[in-house]
């Protein structure tokens, strides 16, 4: 039987989640063929969640040319959160 695995939110939500989900995608990985990936959650009560993030960038985007600065600095922001 094949398994696919979904994650996102809170168990991609920093390097332990992450360390987390690489065992359990570990655990018998000969059935455990597709792994999905989705937007990490909230780290703290303070951050904000890149779903979030990603449709304020899409609305931004959205908006005329003189709004272009504040839509690279969103993407600057997301990214940040991937690398971090």
């Amino acid at each position: 039987m094949v398994k696919v695995l979904k994650f996102g939110g809170s168990s991609l939500a920093d390097a332990e989640q992450f360390k987390k989900v690489k065992s359990i995608i570990m655990e018998q990985s000969d059935a455990r063929r597709y792994v999905v990936p989705s937007a990490p959650g909230k780290r703290n009560d303070k951050d904000t969640k890149v779903t979030d993030m990603l449709y304020k960038c899409y609305r931004q985007a959205m908006l005329e040319e003189d709004m272009e600065e504040d839509f690279v600095e969103m993407l600057k922001d997301i990214k940040a959160r991937y690398d971090s």
